[in-house]
C-alpha cells in the first residue's frame, strides 16, 4: 500500500467516525429533551409526510411513529421509547435542509477542527446551521468513498 493510499484510508476512517459522532450530537440538538408529548409526535408524523421523509424511513420507524401518534398517552416517558422517538426525529430532520446542514457542519467540525465545535455551539444553533449551509453549497474535497 502506498503512502497516499494509506493516508486516504486514514482520512476516510476519520470522516466515518466523525459522521457517527455528528449524528449522536445532532440527535441531542434537534430532538426534544426530556419527556415527549403526544402532540409533538403527531407534528413529527405530519412533518415526515409533508417533507417526503415518510417513504424513506425504515418500516419499523414508520410503524413506531404511527402507533405513538395514535396512542392514548399524553406524554412519553419510557427511556427505550424516548430513544426510539429521538432517533426517528433525527431521521425526519435529516430529510430537511436544516437537518442536513446541522449534520454536515458537525461532521466537518469533528473531522477537521473539534476545538471549534464548542465555540460555534456557544453561538447557537443558527451559527451551526449557517456553517452547514456553507458546506452544503460549497463542499470541500473529501477522499473517495467518504
Amino acid at each position: 500500500m502506498t503512502l497516499l493510499a494509506a493516508l486516504l484510508e486514514r482520512l476516510s476512517n476519520a470522516h466515518a467516525e466523525a459522521r457517527e459522532k455528528a449524528l449522536e450530537i445532532a440527535e441531542r440538538l434537534l430532538a426534544p429533551a426530556g419527556p415527549i408529548p403526544q402532540p409533538a409526535v403527531r407534528r413529527l408524523l405530519a412533518r415526515a409526510r409533508r417533507n417526503g421523509a415518510w417513504p424513506m424511513l425504515p418500516r419499523e420507524t414508520r410503524a413506531l411513529l404511527a402507533a405513538a401518534a395514535a396512542a392514548e398517552a399524553r406524554v412519553y416517558r419510557s427511556p427505550v421509547l424516548l430513544a426510539l422517538l429521538r432517533r426517528a426525529w433525527l431521521l425526519v430532520e435529516q430529510a430537511t435542509a436544516r437537518g442536513k446542514a446541522v449534520v454536515a457542519a458537525l461532521t466537518h467540525l469533528l473531522a477537521t477542527a473539534p476545538h471549534r465545535l464548542a465555540k460555534i455551539l456557544a453561538r447557537g444553533l443558527d451559527a451551526l446551521i449557517a456553517l452547514g449551509v456553507q458546506l452544503l453549497n460549497h463542499p470541500l474535497l473529501t477522499p473517495q468513498g467518504a
